[in-house]
Formats: structure tokens, sequence, C-alpha cells
């Protein structure tokens, strides 16, 4: 399993905003961690330079032995097999089917345009996308196109589709804010038991403070692209979390660092 180290990372966008200000952390193998933050604190570019989706201006990141932030990109490629990502709309192929999509969590590892479709995709590789739809309930709707689903299916097939990658790390950004509090309950609930069943680190952005306290080992808490809060779940109560969002009002949610 991979472990995940971040160094004095930081990122200024072209506009002169500072969205990251020398963040550093670390989690273990296994750990399951929530960020915390209001809107433009910095949650998902944090999530988004984690796997190279976006390039710090500086600092490190490193899943396992790799440095993220120097790998060329066909080396990025190999990394990203390993990490992950469950996002807040699902990113689902609406008009294909539920199968289909999980299958394509496998096109990581393929050497041919035959994983595109289930019909030409290896034996093995099918079977995996039903185990996968089957951890998360769904065997049943295997045919049904997703755009038919409901939205706490919809993230539950992307969900499988993670899964079908054999991830050791999962990114996971806002996975209920499309949900209403009863399917998103049940998502948070397969979603953490899966993670802790197979020994996967997470890395989550949430909003919702009562899922944080539920499903957290650690609580990291961003305000104004820095770390101001980062304990375990057990040393946190509501007055660290009202404080927490409380320095985060809009005026601060970014930070302009240089002006022409």
């Amino acid at each position: 399993m991979l472990s995940l180290q971040v160094n004095q990372l930081t990122k200024v966008y072209s506009n002169h905003t500072l969205a990251l200000n020398q963040i550093s952390f670390k989690a273990k193998p296994g750990e399951s961690v929530v960020i915390l933050g209001a809107n433009g604190s910095g949650k998902s570019t944090l999530l988004r330079c984690l796997v190279g989706l976006e390039k710090p201006t500086s600092g490190q990141v490193f899943l396992g032995n790799w440095e993220v932030t120097a790998l060329p990109n066909a080396r990025l490629r190999t990394v990203r097999r390993r990490v992950g990502m469950v996002f807040q709309h699902f990113n689902l192929v609406k008009n294909l089917s539920a199968f289909h999509n999980v299958l394509q969590g496998a096109l990581g590892r393929s050497r041919g345009p035959w994983y595109w479709f289930p019909a030409t995709a290896p034996a093995v590789e099918r079977q995996r996308a039903m185990d996968c739809l089957a951890q998360v309930h769904l065997a049943d709707l295997a045919t049904q196109r997703v755009d038919t689903l409901s939205g706490g299916q919809q993230q539950r097939v992307a969900i499988a589709r993670m899964l079908m990658q054999n991830p050791d790390i999962v990114l996971v950004d806002e996975p209920v804010a499309s949900l209403d509090p009863k399917a998103g309950r049940e998502v948070m609930d397969l979603l953490y038991t899966i993670v802790r069943e197979q020994g996967l680190t997470m890395i989550c952005n949430l909003h919702q403070l009562d899922l944080a306290m539920t499903y957290a080992d650690r609580i990291i808490g961003l305000s104004s692209g820095q770390i101001v809060l980062d304990q375990p779940v057990t040393n946190v109560n509501s007055d660290a979390l009202d404080w927490l969002y409380q320095r985060s009002a809009p005026k601060v949610q970014s930070e302009v660092i240089a002006r022409r």
C-alpha cells in the first residue's frame, strides 16, 4: 500500500491567487483523512496536485517512493493507475451501461483498444467488473444505462469503477454534495466499508461535519490555502469545527499575493 507525503506544497494561479500556501502533511497506509474547509479554501486544488492533475508552483508530493511533482507525463500515468478517484459529479459516460462504465476502470492497464468494449474485453476483466458492481450492490443493474439510475446509484457505479483500477490510495472530492442526505449517508457507508476492508488510504474532501466526524481517522482543516487544523478525529470537537469555518469567511477564501 502507498503512503502519502506532502512537503511545503504551494500553488499560485496565473491571476496571482494563492490557492495553497506551504501545505505539509503525511498519510499512513490505510488511514482515512477528511479535509474540511469552506469553498475556496484549497481542498480541490490540493487533491488535483496530489495526483498531478494540477502542477504546483513549488513543493513536493510523494506517493510511496514516487515524487509525483517531478515525474514526466509517461511515468505519471503509471503512478495514476495506483490512485482511484471519486468525484462530486460522478464523471460517468451517461449513455453507457453501468457495466461498461466500470469496465473502463481497467483502461489504465490495457494495451489495446479491445478494453473499450465489453464484448472484446478479456474475460477476467469482465468478471472483475461484475465483482466490483456486486461490491456496491448494483450487479442486478449492470446492463442499465447510467443516466437512468438515481444519483446515489450513479455514485456507486463511480465507486465500482474506482475499485476496478485496484488502487492503493483513493482521492475523493465531495462525493455526496450532489446527493440527498439519505443517499449521501448510504454512499459514505459503502465507501468507508470498502476502504476499511481493503486497507486503502483515503483522502476525502467533505463539507458535511457529521460525516467527517463519522468516517475520518483524522481531520485536516484548510483556510485560505493553509492547514490550520490537523488532529485525530477523537481530538476534534464542535468548537474546533466552528472555529475552522469562522476563519474561512468569504473575505479570506482567496488571497491575492501580487497585483499588477
